[in-house]
């Protein structure tokens, strides 16, 4: 199983009770969801340094918010990412110019051990899926990172977004589908 799917931090209620009066305890839901965080809004808006940039806002708001949080209306999980969400909404909104959406998370994965030809290979694949999520609509990447980069589940997306958990899966898969039949088109293997 994927570790990004198990999303909720163990004794995340706690510490998210606590972090209300002792900023320490926020320390490690702080580092919990930070790279979740940030990879989610990186595969949306490319660009390492705006990610960084709109992910401490995110978080500057989150520990701002975080005594209006409430547990009986929503997991803690589904509330941070709708912060996350409705960040990088606002962000998108006031570019005023559709960007693209780079998905180099895969320069995160550590490449130890791979030959310099490995490497050249899995950057072709990188261009080549770049090109094919430029395709995409801005509600398909939405949903695409969502689910691949910040490994929520289709309920979770649902909630963040407002859309059916079936419409979720439906865009979901067709724009997997999609992505495929561009990636078979440039030569993916």
């Amino acid at each position: 199983m994927n570790p990004m799917h198990n999303v909720a931090l163990p004794n995340e209620q706690d510490l998210v009770d606590r972090s209300v009066h002792d900023p320490a305890a926020f320390a490690d839901v702080y580092d919990y969801y930070l790279p979740r965080i940030y990879k989610y809004i990186r595969y949306r808006i490319g660009d390492p340094h705006e990610a960084e940039d709109l992910t401490s806002k995110v978080f500057e708001l989150v520990v701002a918010k975080i005594g209006s949080y409430q547990k009986d209306k929503a997991p803690f999980s589904r509330w941070i990412f709708a912060i996350a969400h409705n960040k990088l909404t606002d962000y998108i909104r006031a570019q005023k110019r559709n960007r693209l959406v780079s998905i180099e998370l895969m320069d995160q994965i550590a490449c130890a051990g791979d030959s310099p030809v490995d490497t050249l290979i899995r950057r072709e694949k990188l261009d080549k899926l770049l090109k094919a999520m430029t395709k995409l609509g801005g509600r398909e990447r939405d949903l695409i990172s969502l689910k691949f980069a910040a490994g929520l589940t289709n309920g979770t997306i649902s909630e963040i977004t407002g859309l059916t958990k079936s419409n979720v899966a439906v865009i979901i898969y067709r724009a997997v589908k999609r992505l495929r039949s561009e990636l078979s088109a440039e030569g993916w293997d």
